[in-house]
């Protein structure tokens, strides 16, 4: 049976303008709390349909496949850049779990002019999402990492920021918005924890530090003081430091230390999940610390490396188990001739 319902009589002049629709579900879905990631995404994925559709089809009158062109789009010809800032190194067609996030806010942005009377039916409600190749989680080379945090100069502010921030990333596996908002208040000393009040899904996690990056933050926060500012990271004028701006800054220091490694922040936390499965730590603590709501992302997340799959079969090899428990070995007859 069709639905049957009213559209609502509103004076809002649409004309083929996604920005004005962004307007209407952005309003409704923060009403919900959602954390600023989910906004932000919101905000590109109303983007990319604007820069596609470009006023080819009404929002009103979007159909099943023209949003399965829209997805042909996205994994073909969508551009994007590796600097964004300067709008640099061009890529054309996004990765699988890009494409998967657009589809999924897609579905959830078209379902929500559906239940406002905006629209009479979801063109995205039966597009499947893409299917993902094994993507390896890419890690920095322990030798890039050392060389890097050896060639800061400490003496100067710019490079003890950066120095105490990459620390920082690693010993708390955070993200790098959950680092870079990280306030003084939201440190305890004494117990050794991080609060993270704004995360990717919206729950607040703490993370516990080491004793080295204790010291390392005193420190910092003393060099600061002046600066009289509430958050741990701030920049030259005492503002909030922003992610573009630790990127460029990152990307400055490997050229200038001569590594030829393509490091994101992102990577350090892949990183740290790496070397703490790697010591022998547990997946389950692993999912707590990254604040994975389910344990299978952890899983694709932390990718266990191939050294430690041998050296994991090496130690609980099941022969090997079974020969250390024989009591005799039946002496071998001889081959027959």
């Amino acid at each position: 049976m069709s639905r049957i319902k009213t559209r609502r009589n509103r004076e809002v002049e649409l004309n083929n303008d996604f920005e004005k629709f962004k307007e209407i579900v952005v309003n409704e879905k923060q009403l919900l709390n959602l954390s600023m990631n989910t906004i932000k995404n919101y905000g590109r994925v109303f983007n990319a349909l604007n820069d596609y559709f470009n006023d080819k089809v009404s929002p009103f009158d979007l159909t099943e496949q023209d949003a399965k062109e829209f997805v042909r789009y996205l994994i073909n010809d969508k551009v994007h850049y590796r600097d964004k800032l300067r709008n640099t190194g061009e890529v054309r067609g996004l990765k699988a779990s890009t494409i998967n996030t657009y589809i999924k806010l897609c579905k959830t942005f078209y379902q929500t002019l559906y239940e406002l009377n905006y629209i009479d039916t979801n063109p995205f409600s039966n597009i499947r999402c893409v299917k993902r190749q094994n993507e390896r989680i890419k890690v920095i080379p322990k030798e890039d990492l050392t060389k890097l945090l050896n060639s800061f100069d400490t003496q100067y502010f710019t490079d003890y920021r950066m120095y105490v921030a990459i620390n920082v990333l690693l010993d708390t596996f955070g993200r790098i918005g959950e680092v870079l908002n990280i306030k003084i208040s939201d440190i305890d000393f004494d117990n050794r924890t991080i609060f993270f009040p704004i995360t990717k899904n919206n729950d607040f996690r703490y993370v516990p530090f080491s004793k080295q990056t204790k010291q390392l933050i005193i420190n910092f926060t003393d060099e600061c003081r002046e600066m009289n500012s509430e958050y741990l990271f701030v920049d030259v004028n005492g503002n909030r430091w922003q992610e573009e701006a630790f990127r460029n800054s990152l990307k400055k220091y490997c050229r200038e230390f001569k590594i030829t490694t393509h490091i994101t922040p992102h990577m350090f936390r892949h990183t740290a999940s790496m070397l703490f499965l790697e010591s022998g730590g547990n997946i389950r603590v692993l999912q707590k610390i990254l604040g994975h709501r389910k344990l299978a992302t952890t899983e694709i997340y932390a990718h266990v490396s191939d050294d430690l799959i041998r050296m994991q079969k090496e130690n609980y090899s099941t022969i090997e188990q079974l020969n250390d428990n024989k009591k005799y070995q039946r002496p071998r007859s001889k081959r027959f001739k």
